[in-house]
């Protein structure tokens, strides 16, 4: 029968992880050892980090009207992710072929709905940025740049600069 593991008699030695002829050679081989262990830990971490990344910036635009070219989700991705690291607040868009609906939302997001179709947009604000840029802000978005872009057929050049307003408001602070 085949052992994997044989069995060591009672005074047997035991063989070494790492074999070498010098103290300093078994010092080198054992740094070596670690540092690829070290460095297979460090690239599951990193890529395990990109794909979260990824798929968080997948979920928060969301385009069922198929309207965006892919320049623009990805660009609309990236800010979703700058939103997140500088402000720490999650960005949420949803592009509709009918009318957008606010999901449940915790205190940390900031969902942008939109239908191009029928000209419709609802912007949903933190309890804490409502507080602090006033509980116009949302209306100010959705009347002042959101549906007068939808209006002129430019809704996606609208949409990227009410989140430039938003981004700007948000830095003032």
């Amino acid at each position: 029968m085949f052992r994997l593991f044989p069995k060591r008699e009672r005074g047997e030695p035991r063989l070494p992880l790492v074999h070498a002829d010098t103290p300093g050679q078994f010092l080198l081989r054992t740094m070596l050892l670690l540092t690829v262990f070290a460095l297979t830990a460090w690239a599951f971490w990193a890529n395990n980090e990109r794909r979260l990344a990824d798929l968080r910036a997948s979920s928060a635009v969301w385009d069922e009207a198929d309207l965006l070219a892919d320049a623009q989700e990805k660009a609309l991705r990236e800010l979703v992710g700058a939103f997140r690291e500088v402000h720490g607040l999650k960005l949420v868009i949803h592009v509709r072929r009918d009318t957008p609906e606010l999901p449940n939302v915790d205190a940390r997001t900031i969902f942008v709905g939109l239908c191009p179709a029928k000209g419709q947009a609802i912007v949903e604000l933190p309890p804490l940025v409502r507080r602090a840029y006033g509980e116009t802000l949302p209306q100010t978005l959705e009347n002042d740049w959101l549906r007068p872009a939808m209006a002129s057929g430019q809704w996606a050049e609208g949409l990227v600069r009410a989140l430039k307003y938003l981004w700007d408001k948000l830095g003032e602070a």
